[in-house]
């Protein structure tokens, strides 16, 4: 994977700033962070007020109860995500297409995070760098289980060494 990313990278000329056309044209690097954001999303879920009372799964929901969705629990479904626990950015291509509400890091709806569009922009700019600039490798002995509130974060933090590559000109 971390091949075919640099392979993309590779396409933009590293001696200049990225531009937004070609952030655009970074399609597998989109994926990638996509199937990031589906394995961990930034919040886990949050709660609702019922407006009208309705039935789901058998259970009557009366108006005016607070529900909660779960955002980690609805990208996990292997009914829409086969191999929920695998790390597959192909599920992101842009020949497969999911069903409304099925990939919700941001939620979704009128109540849909306002800042998703310069989040996912941060973290491309991001990301691009990184792969261009840097290799890296997790250093052992952590636990890297996840805490997840109030974001999520491995429990013991996050050790990383980092080396600069050489940037050719």
């Amino acid at each position: 994977m971390m091949a075919k990313v640099r392979a993309e990278q590779q396409q933009f000329p590293t001696t200049e700033p990225l531009t937004l056309e070609q952030l655009k044209q970074m399609t597998y690097l989109e994926q990638v962070l996509r199937e990031v954001l589906r394995l961990v999303p930034p919040v886990g879920g949050g709660f609702r007020t019922v407006i009208n009372a309705c039935e789901f799964g058998g259970y009557e929901i009366p108006k005016g109860w607070s529900v909660l969705y779960e955002i980690n629990q609805t990208h996990q479904d292997a009914t829409v995500y086969p191999e929920p626990d695998r790390f597959n950015p192909d599920r992101f291509n842009s020949e497969r297409s999911a069903k409304p509400f099925t990939y919700v890091p941001f939620g979704g709806g009128l109540r849909e995070c306002l800042g998703k569009e310069f989040a996912r922009l941060e973290m491309k700019l991001f990301a691009a760098r990184m792969i261009r600039e840097c290799d890296w490798e997790l250093l052992p002995d952590q636990d890297l289980n996840l805490i997840r509130v109030p974001t999520p974060h491995p429990r013991d933090g996050l050790r990383v060494k980092f080396q600069r590559i050489i940037i050719k000109k």
